[in-house]
């Protein structure tokens, strides 16, 4: 909310000539009259809405519009009111991203189109964790304000940072830092810090993701025989004591060169009726995949395309193009579940068989056939080599050695 703040209240002394008189008088008028001018104002939280339970509701709805709206106090002029009339909570200024203070710290407030704001928190002391201060409204005295979050000193210190870079940082020991890496590549790191002297240390901190285009980061390995990794160039490294990537549909792991798994205990599972693949990548089902995602992908952008160019665009317009993507959209996701059960269905027949080994079992019965036959009865060694020949084919077909072991796991009957 914009104020002013008088800076003469006292007139100059009058002369005793007239003329000098009246002019005296008339500089000493407006000088009396102005005022420094302040477009923002400071803000004393004394709460915030931030429990879901305590929101105000409207026929029987919650309105989400209070969450994370402030009460409390001007700092320089207790008379003035909130905005609009009869208004008592003060909105955050920007709708995406949110800095919710908490009790006893002071806001910058603004007003516009009739409606009081409240933005960024004073930073009292340079601690990203505590900035409480209170006190300052003239109205009365605040006190000590209730703890509201935690003052432990693992949470108080800046984090360091180079000329350059953009730092966001939250109150608990977590940062995001947009910056370089080696003063040669672009990088974003994400981390959770967990101590009290804040670095980027990937051996120390408590979880990282760094997303760089250039120079080098040190990850330890676990297995201290193998050493630390030097890992160059364009790299996501993620660090923490428990990674889990969850995929509800399908999740690729995809290395050009090299992909490799190391650990203590390394387990490769299955769900209930899974298989497991394995060997060299089969040209025929990732063209069946990637064709219709392709097809799809290609209609999808030229839609968008006309979209977005559409000179004109009504509401009703503008919401039958978003539905049109919406559908295309919904279109690939079954195409990609409908190339599946394709892929299964091919696994299942061709791609499982291996039409040699099983040619050579058919030849080795019907050899082992004929030579029992021409074999005399009374040559009882003979008669078992044969036998025991015709039990190990047998055994091949029971456990279906004619199936490429290297591309499905064998089911084995119970």
């Amino acid at each position: 909310m914009p104020y002013k703040r008088k800076v003469n209240n006292i007139a100059l002394g009058n002369t005793n000539e007239f003329f000098n008189k009246i002019k005296n008088e008339v500089k000493s008028l407006i000088k009396s009259e102005e005022f420094e001018f302040y477009e923002l104002e400071l803000f004393a939280v004394t709460d915030i809405l931030l429990d879901e339970t305590f929101l105000p509701k409207k026929k029987g709805v919650t309105d989400y519009k209070y969450y994370g709206a402030i009460r409390g106090d001007w700092i320089n002029d207790s008379s003035k009111k909130i905005s609009p009339k009869g208004e008592q909570w003060v909105l955050p200024l920007d709708p995406h991203i949110k800095r919710y203070p908490v009790i006893g710290e002071n806001v910058v407030c603004v007003n516009y189109l009739g409606r009081t704001y409240y933005s960024t928190i004073l930073n009292h002391q340079n601690n990203p964790n505590n900035n409480i201060m209170t006190g300052l409204v003239k109205k009365g005295n605040l006190g000590t304000a209730e703890p509201t979050i935690t003052t432990t000193p693992t949470f108080n210190k800046p984090l360091p940072a180079n000329p350059g870079d953009i730092v966001i940082q939250g109150r608990f020991g977590n940062s995001i830092n947009i910056g370089s890496q080696d003063l040669v590549g672009s990088s974003i790191k994400l981390v959770a810090h967990g101590r009290e002297n804040p670095t980027y240390d990937l051996e120390k901190d408590a979880a990282s993701i760094y997303i760089q285009d250039g120079g080098n980061v040190k990850v330890k390995n676990p297995n201290s025989k193998l050493g630390s990794n030097i890992v160059t160039g364009r790299k996501i490294v993620l660090d923490a004591d428990y990674i889990v990537i969850n995929a509800k549909k399908q999740l690729k792991l995809q290395g050009a060169d090299l992909v490799e798994v190391v650990g203590g205990n390394t387990e490769i599972k299955h769900n209930k009726g899974g298989k497991i693949f394995t060997g060299e990548t089969e040209k025929a089902i990732d063209e069946l995949r990637e064709r219709v995602k392709t097809k799809l992908t290609d209609e999808f952008n030229e839609t968008k395309k006309e979209f977005l160019e559409a000179s004109v665009k009504t509401r009703e317009a503008f919401n039958k193009g978003i539905q049109d993507l919406k559908d295309l959209d919904d279109k690939m996701k079954d195409a990609i579940q409908d190339i599946e059960k394709k892929v299964e269905m091919l696994r299942n027949t061709s791609f499982t068989l291996n039409a040699t080994e099983f040619t050579k079992l058919n030849e080795k019965v019907v050899k082992l056939t004929k030579k029992l036959a021409e074999t005399p009865p009374n040559d009882p060694v003979g008669i078992a080599l044969v036998v025991t020949g015709l039990t190990e084919v047998l055994r091949s077909y029971a456990t279906l050695d004619f199936i490429n072991k290297d591309i499905v796991t064998i089911e084995q009957k119970k």
